[in-house]
């Protein structure tokens, strides 16, 4: 927990509080009685807080829980109003969903660190495959089965190294949003913008395109239906997410700037 306090005011203040006016530097034991008396006073914000920043489920499954108390009692299609519940939470805290984490996958593959020395390590064998297989003919059968072995050897390692890259670049694509080309600043080359995010720095789903992330899961929704319950819930959901963070941020840094005093 004291992790997850740190990490919090360091993202979000502006200068973490570590001044002395007349009482010791602020200690974890005064940070964290902060933040617990700021989320007995805003739960809400708190688990918002706590499911962006720092991915808490038990934050998640809380405010999902919670959210769903404002679908209308007569909504006619309560299970497409839950749905609109997670991703609008989704939204907030700018996760991927799965057509988002498909893209990411891809840019990881082809943009990273990783990328870049499973790349160079597999045109390298592949190299050595090429001199290898020049020279099977002209050998003697004892020499032709050591190239044969180790031509297949290599292969081998170029099959488990393109897997090794493939699970890494899902498992970041899961981590975050951010697009490994740009690295996150939406452009390339100090002017260009990026093409793999198309200059937003980031692949997630954005608040204008959930009907259309709905339709592509098959999901077709009746103008009114959109209108009158799934867009004033997602819309309302997000907005209060937004302010309710915000507004418990701002408490959260008077109340420890209070106490460096």
């Amino acid at each position: 927990m004291s992790r997850a306090i740190e990490l919090l005011i360091r993202m979000h203040s502006e200068k973490t509080p570590s001044m002395q006016r007349g009482r010791a530097t602020l200690t974890g034991d005064v940070i964290l009685g902060v933040l617990g008396k700021l989320q007995h006073e805003h739960p809400i914000g708190s688990d918002a807080i706590m499911w962006r920043w720092l991915n808490d489920m038990y934050a998640f499954e809380r405010l999902q829980k919670k959210m769903e108390e404002l679908i209308p009692a007569d909504a006619k299609r309560k299970d497409l109003c839950k749905h609109m519940v997670t991703l609008a939470l989704m939204v907030f805290a700018e996760k991927p969903l799965e057509p988002q984490q498909r893209k990411l996958t891809s840019l990881w593959k082809n943009h990273s660190e990783q990328a870049r020395r499973s790349k160079r390590l597999m045109r390298t064998w592949q190299v050595q495959i090429n001199v290898m297989e020049k020279q099977l003919g002209g050998e003697s059968a004892f020499k032709t089965e050591q190239l044969v072995a180790a031509i297949e050897k290599r292969k081998q390692w170029i099959v488990d190294e393109r897997e090794r890259l493939e699970e890494y670049a899902k498992a970041q694509a899961k981590k975050s949003c951010q697009c490994p080309k740009c690295g996150g600043t939406g452009v390339t080359r100090v002017v260009d913008t990026c093409s793999g995010c198309g200059g937003s720095g980031g692949v997630t789903l954005k608040a204008d395109g959930v009907r259309k992330h709905l339709r592509m899961a098959g999901i077709e929704i009746s103008e009114v239906v959109w209108r009158d319950e799934c867009e004033k819930i997602f819309e309302g959901i997000v907005m209060s997410l937004f302010q309710r963070s915000d507004h418990l941020l701002g408490r959260m840094r008077e109340c420890l700037l209070e106490e460096a005093l």
